[in-house]
């Protein structure tokens, strides 16, 4: 589970999209309760400085929370971490019981300026 990575949530996908057609070499399947997310962000490593719980997807760009979390705690759900405020450039999966102490292992240290759940299917 190296590398670029895309999220496929409940749908039907005619195309990968020109960047991963025919490279993709391995699949996770998300099995853990997407109902009521909550992440906590924290300004510094171990989970150390200012915090800020986070419910539903934010944009943390042009605010007080742009570009400084050092480390998060999955409280529920599997959150799509995005360096960019649209959504673009590099990303992080975070899920549950995965906590992150220090983003400087996952080469994220200060970037982190947009963040959502992943959104829970229909169930069927």
């Amino acid at each position: 589970y190296k590398g670029q990575f895309l999220v496929f949530e409940e749908g039907e996908y005619d195309s990968v999209g020109k960047e991963m057609n025919d490279k993709i070499s391995s699949l996770q399947l998300i099995t853990e309760d997407l109902h009521n997310p909550q992440i906590t962000l924290y300004e510094h490593v171990d989970y150390q400085g200012r915090s800020r719980i986070v419910r539903e997807a934010t944009n943390l760009a042009g605010g007080g929370d742009d570009d400084i979390v050092s480390s998060h705690k999955v409280q529920r759900g599997v959150w799509l971490l995005c360096e960019h405020s649209d959504g673009s450039g590099p990303q992080h999966l975070a899920r549950a019981h995965e906590d992150i102490p220090n983003y400087k292992e996952i080469n994220f240290n200060d970037k982190l300026s947009f963040l959502r759940p992943l959104r829970p299917g229909s169930g069927s």
